[in-house]
């Protein structure tokens, strides 16, 4: 076991999607050297029924088991409050915050109402989002780029893990042909040619620094004229995990603060993660 080097910080219901993110968890801290803190709720905090929840002890239980098989230190604490603000206080002190993608009490909210917004908007560390993979198999780490410091920050995030799990890097950006010109008549192929080449020598140039500092992960670069959300959800399909700024500008300013970051949470086809 390697030596604590951080904490990962789950919120954990006992439901397949917690455990889902509970094994992510691990085996992240497992390739850091990070332990792991799993947070249930006091089931006086749950909307369902007693009977539809496994007891506390049984959850302890399998995170005892989860991070046991994956050689990591931590353990499942009990805690009773609203959701968002002891995610946050609780994220105060953790190096990742993750949770599942659905769940039967508070860690459903997390990603089908208000909460993983709020979440997304305020964690003082990256959070992750674990949904289940199209293609478990996938060796590709894809990051929306978009030119902004939290963009770099996302990719630096996607670069340090590659090396650790030896994937590649999709430095994936996304740009929205004009859908006339000036004079009302749809753009020519030669204009759109260009905007795609000038897109994709920008995309070159932001990235570059970054992947010599990581010369032993293989960078791919992909640029699409299409919506980020759209582009975004597209990538996924072939992606071990997408990771995204807290913030950004142009095209993918909308990630975290509207449609797009709704439509990349509820419909990516791998796990998310939102880094700051």
């Amino acid at each position: 076991m390697s030596p604590n080097r951080g904490t990962i910080l789950v919120g954990y219901d006992g439901s397949p999607a917690a455990v889902a993110a509970l094994q992510w968890a691990a085996e992240t801290a497992s390739l850091e050297g990070y332990s792991v803190r799993a947070l249930i709720v006091d089931r006086e905090e749950r909307s369902l029924p007693v009977h539809d929840w496994e007891p506390e002890d049984g959850m302890s239980a399998r995170v005892d088991a989860v991070l046991a098989a994956a050689g990591v230190s931590g353990a499942a604490e009990l805690h009773s409050g609203r959701v968002v603000p002891l995610l946050l206080r609780e994220a105060l002190d953790a190096t990742m915050l993750v949770v599942g993608s659905q769940g039967h009490g508070w860690a459903a909210e997390t990603v089908q109402g208000s909460v993983s917004q709020h979440v997304a908007r305020h964690a003082p560390c990256p959070v992750v989002v674990v949904r289940a993979a199209a293609h478990p198999n996938a060796a590709r780490i894809v990051v929306g780029v978009d030119g902004s410091e939290e963009s770099r920050a996302a990719l630096e995030f996607a670069f340090r893990r590659a090396s650790l799990t030896k994937e590649s890097v999709v430095a994936a950006h996304a740009w929205k042909p004009g859908r006339v010109d000036l004079d009302g008549r749809g753009q020519l192929p030669h204009t759109l040619a260009k905007r795609s080449q000038a897109a994709d020598a920008a995309l070159a140039e932001y990235v570059a620094g970054l992947h010599t500092d990581h010369p032993d992960v293989t960078l791919e670069m992909d640029t699409m004229a299409l919506s980020p959300a759209l582009a975004l959800t597209e990538t996924s399909a072939n992606a071990s995990l997408v990771v995204i700024g807290s913030r950004g500008r142009g095209l993918f300013t909308g990630l975290l603060l509207g449609s797009v970051s709704h439509h990349l949470l509820h419909r990516a086809q791998c796990p998310v993660a939102v880094v700051r």
